[in-house]
């Protein structure tokens, strides 16, 4: 069984709507995943209704940016009830911190030579969706700055990774971030550890209120198995439930839908948590 706990949608910053990613996940040969949308659950609903006429399970989530230490750690909230209201009042306010954030990476940008307006970012959002990194690279892409794959790598270790010299984001605590997943009765699950790049960070955050850690990620490189193995162990270790997913984004990054690896018996547990199994 094909599984990808871990997709972006025209939600937050993917390419691709919501009903579509459900048929491209579906001609991929998936049969459960996750819209993880940068603070929105709002694709759910779209694609859950989809789902139906191709027999995908859609599990609703989301992605929330938090920091602990300085470092830039991404929260995923796995949830029965992706309209709590709680949990919608706050997300709508990190999506506008988000858009300021992103607003602000677009002048240092133009500061360093990239001819790119904030119109030209903006209208890539959904309304009253964030504007957030991927709509930058969207841009960048549609202004003939990613020419191949290896293009996007460049420009977001250089510039919009968290030591990036057009990185600005607010400080969102990490705990808060996972205080608001439990408080909407959530599963929190630390997103791809691999790129906070600090093991000895991962293991403070392993022993911190969360219930799993995203081990199946699609790193790029050849060290990817590598990190797979290393954060599996770490996973049984601390007792944590086992996630994965592509952190797919659409047509501007490398990623193809289907292509990463999840294996049903590392996240049969996770999955158990909404009666799947």
């Amino acid at each position: 069984m094909s599984i990808d706990l871990h997709i972006h949608s025209t939600a937050s910053d993917g390419d691709i709507d919501p009903v579509s990613i459900v048929r491209m996940a579906a001609g991929a040969g998936l049969k459960i995943i996750a819209l993880a949308d940068h603070e929105s659950t709002d694709g759910y609903h779209p694609a859950r209704q989809e789902s139906t006429a191709y027999g995908l399970i859609v599990v609703p989530a989301v992605e929330i940016m938090s920091f602990y230490k300085d470092k830039e750690v991404h929260v995923l909230g796995y949830f029965p009830d992706p309209d709590h209201t709680c949990l919608q009042n706050q997300l709508a306010e990190l999506r506008h911190q988000r858009t300021l954030c992103a607003k602000a990476s677009v002048e240092k940008l133009q500061e360093y030579g990239f001819h790119i307006s904030w119109r030209d970012v903006e209208k890539l959002a959904q309304p009253g969706g964030p504007v957030s990194k991927g709509h930058l690279m969207q841009a960048l892409n549609n202004a003939g700055y990613i020419k191949e794959r290896g293009d996007a790598l460049d420009i977001l270790v250089k510039y919009l990774n968290v030591e990036g010299l057009a990185y600005i984001c607010h400080p969102f605590p990490f705990d808060d971030a996972v205080a608001l997943i439990r408080d909407a009765d959530g599963i929190p699950v630390l997103a791809h550890p691999g790129l906070i790049r600090d093991d000895k960070i991962v293991t403070e955050l392993c022993a911190k209120d969360i219930d799993g850690l995203e081990v199946f990620y699609y790193y790029f490189g050849q060290h990817r198995e590598e990190r797979v193995q290393k954060y599996s162990a770490l996973a049984d270790d601390k007792s944590l439930l086992k996630t994965g997913g592509s952190d797919y984004h659409g047509t501007y990054t490398p990623v193809v839908l289907g292509e990463n690896s999840v294996p049903l018996e590392g996240v049969k547990d996770f999955l158990k948590l909404f009666g799947l199994f």
